[in-house]
């Protein structure tokens, strides 16, 4: 899985995409949290759940169904959603949350991910996975390692996400000219 960071980044990339003028930059951090969420998982190690399990790691949380629920939750939890559009922000949330799934299938390490859960626990890759994985707990981040998958990152996510917004609004800007 890439870094916690990483996953947010990308998550704000993603927002680009959707942004609006007069559009509260909340939806923003939000869609930063959403796409680092799945990693809530972890939690099944310390209680016992395999890996391999429909609640384990890269299980449910990094699902299509997960992230199609959890989008459609907050967006109906939310009392006004300003100058975007409930179906834009459903959007906008759900793509922000299943890149977390996509780009944990982009790592060269773990057991794949279960996108079609809790109707189907088979675990896939894409078939490039270009992306170190992640080292689990702050202190093995802290390490050599750490530094290298952060480097790794950097070149294969926060790179491509910043010429991805830079598009994004470049476009926007074009479209309003």
């Amino acid at each position: 899985m890439p870094s916690v960071f990483s996953h947010a980044v990308a998550g704000m990339a993603i927002g680009t995409a959707f942004w609006r003028p007069g559009t509260p930059a909340r939806y923003w951090a939000l869609g930063a949290v959403v796409a680092a969420l799945p990693d809530v998982d972890v939690a099944g190690f310390r209680l016992g759940i395999p890996y391999g399990a429909v609640l384990g790691h890269r299980g449910l949380t990094h699902s299509l169904a997960f992230a199609a629920a959890l989008s459609a939750l907050i967006v109906a939890a939310l009392p006004s959603v300003g100058s975007v559009s409930r179906g834009r922000l459903w959007l906008y949330l759900f793509l922000a949350t299943a890149s977390h799934g996509t780009l944990d299938a982009l790592t060269n390490g773990g057991g794949g991910v279960a996108f079609f859960a809790p109707l189907h626990n088979a675990r896939y890759f894409l078939p490039w996975t270009p992306i170190e994985v992640s080292p689990i707990g702050v202190r093995a981040f802290f390490s050599e390692r750490g530094l290298r998958v952060i480097a790794n990152e950097v070149l294969w996510l926060w790179v491509p996400s910043v010429l991805f917004a830079a598009a994004a609004l470049w476009l926007r800007r074009r479209r309003s000219v």
